[in-house]
């Protein structure tokens, strides 16, 4: 079996990407595919986006549908961390990567 796609999150995930970004990833995960999110081209990211990645994760769980973002870039960790959603996006908090260093 090949490995899943990976999908370039865009450069600003903003509320008006809200909707959209949604109905792609739910739609993925009602496929039963693999989601695989590159976040490393992310400069600008709204609470409306985090939360809906962070609820397609939980979906994704649900359903046993893997769910990884990978490569977020700084801004993008900084949104996640300073919104708390760390473990819902399954990234390692502020206390794990000052462990790691």
């Amino acid at each position: 079996m090949s490995s899943p796609a990976t999908s370039l999150l865009p450069e600003t995930l903003d509320t008006s990407a809200a909707g959209p970004l949604r109905i792609a990833l739910l739609d993925r995960i009602d496929r039963g595919e693999p989601v695989r999110l590159d976040g490393s081209e992310v400069t600008r990211a709204g609470l409306a986006c985090l939360q809906v990645l962070a609820s397609a994760r939980a979906t994704a769980a649900e359903q046993d549908v893997d769910f990884r973002l990978d490569q977020p870039s700084e801004a993008l960790a900084r949104m996640i961390a300073l919104a708390g959603l760390d473990a819902a996006l399954g990234l390692p908090g502020d206390d794990d990567r000052d462990l790691a260093a």
